[in-house]
């Protein structure tokens, strides 16, 4: 099933008689590690079920409230080998099993990562199972539902491979939902989803007979209700079972007082279960098992000390997010107040024509995004939502999405006066000089640069030109920085340029402040996002007043 060398084991941990825990570098990089796990079910012998659990991810790009993986930190996704030999670990230390042959073997994409943000987790599934060829595998794959242009296909080819190598209900799919309410379950799992009802839509056209049901798993928090009605309202049950799960203890749940471990269900919980079962539902009480919860199998859990640290080191740079000048949460309202200062530097009504418009992306790498980074900028988390809102509206009205990506290959080479001037530089090939993989940038759309200015790279300018581009709007980090520089050079090469106030970050609001107000006095216009949307969706009412 390919190359043994995919896997370096740096860390293992054996526990009798329920599973044996593995850490493993992945291709030489001491930065993307992954955990993966070979267990079975308390009571069931080994002979009889097979449970593997595997990563998809080094770490997680979503970071769910209860989950430690995404807490740890992002480092990119598995290839189809890096997957598979994890498989092909286990498999080969398990003597007396064979995986080829088991009655009963259940590999599940779910250790660590999101499977859908992952384009190679089809092609894993499909690998697996013909190299496989064994009637007793049931692949399994949890998902949270990510919703993106760039992600929509993945669910296809889901489908697809379900239907050409999995069939008899040999494929269980996960959607952790979590909760009904939209809000709710926007606090939960932190990024852009699918709704109920396109989950409930989907898997009407996933289910066909003789599959198994999809799993709608629910972990309510201390408080937090199981709505039956309402679940039953969206979902059918010919397609849908409810599962419904403790949420154990991991550092994430502790920080975000989400842990509710139970071994029997509370009353709320099991009345809900009842009237869902009443609505026709199969319905899963998934109690927490001690052995399981201090073992650290189960799910959000990681169980090795290095990981575990950088989880720790993660939840302390979050409490330092919350202490930001802006937040994820507070980034629209500190836009209205920003863009009343700059009234008195703003006299002019400008239009954004998205015709004639691009999005630029400056330096939203990891270099400056993750929460491990020497460089880390606690706002620049702030304004990836609003970010990601920008680039998908620009990709939906088909107008460019250009990135630029601050990375030196050689400072004594091509770091000129950076290399005097800062102590901290990011070096091209490093783990900080890759776009933040929640923007879906691909390699053709991301432009290096060494200086401030993204336009110290010529490239960006022939390639706006090509495409008849003369409006610009500039996106990310930091403000006063290269934000400044490239808008300052593109109105110098004739770009007209707009500026999201919401969704650019300096080191303080008085950088960021201080900053937009230069550039709206002679450079730019500037904006919130919400209007700058309502200009690219070519709604009225989007013109932003800039100097002129």
């Amino acid at each position: 099933m390919g190359k043994p060398d995919t896997l370096k084991i740096i860390e293992q941990r054996i526990v009798p008689d329920l599973a044996a825990l593995y850490l493993a570098e992945l291709e030489g990089e001491p930065r993307r590690r992954v955990e993966f796990v070979d267990t079975r079910e308390p009571g069931v012998p080994k002979s009889e079920k097979w449970v593997m659990m595997i990563s998809t991810q080094a770490g997680c790009a979503v970071g769910c409230r209860m989950c430690d993986a995404g807490a740890a930190g992002f480092q990119g996704s598995l290839s189809v080998e890096e997957m598979l030999g994890q498989v092909r670990w286990i498999a080969g230390r398990s003597p007396g099993l064979d995986w080829r042959r088991h009655p009963k073997l259940k590999i599940h994409f779910a250790r660590m990562g999101e499977p859908a943000l992952n384009p190679a987790v089809p092609e894993a599934l499909a690998v697996l199972a013909r190299e496989a060829a064994n009637p007793g595998l049931i692949a399994s794959v949890s998902t949270v539902a990510p919703k993106s242009p760039a992600v929509a296909p993945w669910f296809e080819r889901l489908l697809a491979v379900k239907d050409e190598f999995y069939p008899g209900g040999r494929f269980q799919l996960q959607f952790s939902l979590h909760a009904v309410d939209e809000a709710r379950r926007g606090r939960i799992v932190p990024i852009k989803k699918w709704s109920l009802a396109e989950v409930a839509a989907y898997g009407r056209h996933f289910v066909k007979p003789g599959d198994r049901r999809i799993t709608l798993n629910f972990a309510p928090g201390p408080g937090e209700p199981l709505e039956a009605d309402a679940i039953a309202g969206i979902f059918d049950p010919g397609h849908f079972l409810v599962k419904v799960t403790p949420i154990n203890p991991t550092l994430a749940a502790d920080r975000s007082g989400a842990t509710f471990a139970w071994n029997e269900a509370p009353p709320h919980i099991a009345a809900a279960a009842e009237a869902l079962r009443r609505k026709g539902f199969q319905v899963i009480l998934s109690p927490s098992a001690e052995a399981e919860i201090s073992s650290e199998t189960s799910c959000g859990q990681l169980w090795s000390r290095s990981l575990k640290a950088e989880a720790e080191a993660g939840l302390r740079a979050e409490r330092r997010e919350t202490r930001a000048y802006v937040t994820a949460d507070s980034a629209s309202a500190r836009a209205e107040a920003w863009l009343k200062d700059l009234q008195s530097e703003r006299r002019r009504e400008r239009s954004l024509r998205a015709e004639r418009a691009a999005l630029l992306v400056v330096d939203m790498q990891d270099f400056f995004l993750d929460r491990r980074s020497e460089a880390y900028l606690p706002s620049g988390r702030a304004i990836l939502r609003g970010v990601r809102m920008l680039a998908e509206a620009f990709r939906r009205a088909g107008r460019p999405v250009l990135f630029t990506l601050h990375a030196h290959r050689d400072p004594a080479v091509d770091g000129g006066l950076m290399a005097g001037w800062w102590d901290k530089l990011c070096l091209a090939g490093s783990p900080g000089a890759r776009v933040a993989a929640v923007l879906e940038a691909p390699p053709g759309d991301v432009y290096r640069k060494t200086g401030y200015s993204g336009f110290s790279n010529p490239e960006l300018a022939e390639r706006l030109r090509r495409e008849g581009v003369s409006q610009l709007v500039v996106a990310g980090i930091k403000t006063d920085l290269c934000v400044e520089s490239t808008v300052r050079a593109a109105f110098d090469l004739g770009f007209e340029t707009f500026i999201p106030v919401d969704a650019t970050a300096a080191g303080s609001e008085e950088r960021h402040l201080s900053a937009l107000r230069g550039l709206v006095r002679g450079f730019s216009a500037a904006g919130a996002v919400s209007g700058l949307l309502r200009a690219v969706e070519g709604k009225s009412g989007a013109g932003v007043k800039a100097l002129q």
